[in-house]
């Protein structure tokens, strides 16, 4: 299961045809890394779970978990008298008493090894598969984390997407988020509706769209997932998606000429990218490309050519190449 902020593209191209262009761009990144650390940090911290896989793995998706000091460095979490691998016999009393001896231990910035977490899980995985009752107590202990537990309900999500069962917690949790207005869990909402674009209620479309278009104050993490789940619009299968899209187009267009941010109007103009045809991405990155270079906006456009979301057409090289040698 991976991490990754865009789905798989839908086309394949050479990566012989880019290859040049990466070279030549490859030393005006690295001079220009410095200046834009801070948002690439942002933007790869808080990269959406890939829900969508029904072959998902308890090693990938331990991937991109970004675990506090003392978290890995070792120790033993005695949550109960059970010895290790005897997981199929788990009530859901020992469950609950485990998530909440290991929950805590890692709000205390506790030392936990890898491997009691991962006991855990397989523990976890077993018991929702066997009792309804443990769902419901996993489904509630989710709900109740709080927003200010970000880190810690992102790793309970991480756990839960292993299975069919936690990936419907994790849908119900992220329906029980819009219902109930919780803004302050929205970048996580965002970031699972991503995921499951065909099981997005209109309205959560229709809000990710007018707050981008009122500039809605809001995080960067925020920020990063509503513009995500606005690029799968491009899906065929979402409830009035040519509407949307329309609107879509239209407040992209806005925010990739105007906001503040780099970081911002390059993934707007990467989500506009996605909702065009590769040759008229071309012509969108050429006209972005006339407005000012600047190295997101490379990087997003480089990543599109190699995914073939965007046509590496002649004007694009040229532009490409004019771009990096400006100072």
């Amino acid at each position: 299961m991976s991490f990754n902020i865009d789905l798989s593209s839908r086309r394949r191209v050479h990566l012989a045809i880019v290859g040049c262009l990466l070279m030549v761009v490859a030393g005006y990144l690295l001079f220009l890394a410095a200046p834009t650390v801070s948002s690439e940090q942002a933007k790869r911290a808080y990269k959406p779970i890939d829900l969508r896989s029904s072959e998902a793995t308890a090693t990938s998706s331990k991937e991109g978990i970004a675990w506090p000091d003392g978290i890995n460095a070792g120790g033993s979490l005695a949550t109960d008298d059970k010895p290790s691998g005897a997981a199929s016999n788990d009530t859901p009393v020992q469950i609950d008493a485990s998530l909440r001896a290991i929950f805590q231990k890692i709000v205390n910035r506790g030392n936990m090894s890898q491997n009691e977490l991962d006991e855990f899980r397989a523990r976890l995985q077993i018991a929702l598969e066997n009792d309804p009752e443990v769902a419901k107590l996993v489904t509630q202990f989710y709900h109740d984390m709080p927003a200010e537990q970000g880190m810690e309900r992102d790793i309970l999500r991480s756990i839960l997407v292993d299975s069919a069962i936690g990936r419907d917690i994790v849908l119900q949790e992220a329906n029980a988020i819009w219902e109930g207005r919780n803004e302050s869990k929205y970048a996580e909402m965002y970031e699972t509706y991503f995921n499951m674009p065909s099981q997005t209620p209109q309205e959560v479309f229709s809000k990710a769209l007018s707050d981008l278009r009122s500039d809605a104050t809001t995080d960067e993490r925020t920020a990063v997932a509503r513009l995500n789940l606005i690029g799968t619009l491009e899906e065929p299968s979402i409830l009035d998606a040519a509407n949307l899209r329309s609107e879509a187009v239209q407040t992209l267009n806005q925010i990739a000429d105007g906001h503040d941010s780099e970081l911002i109007r390059a993934l707007a103009v990467q989500k506009l990218f996605r909702l065009n045809s590769p040759g008229e991405a071309a012509n969108i990155a050429i006209g972005q490309f006339s407005r000012g270079a600047y190295p997101d906006l490379v990087r997003e456009t480089l990543n599109s050519v190699s995914s073939g979301d965007v046509e590496l057409t002649p004007n694009l090289r040229t532009a490409l190449t004019m771009a990096v040698k400006r100072p």
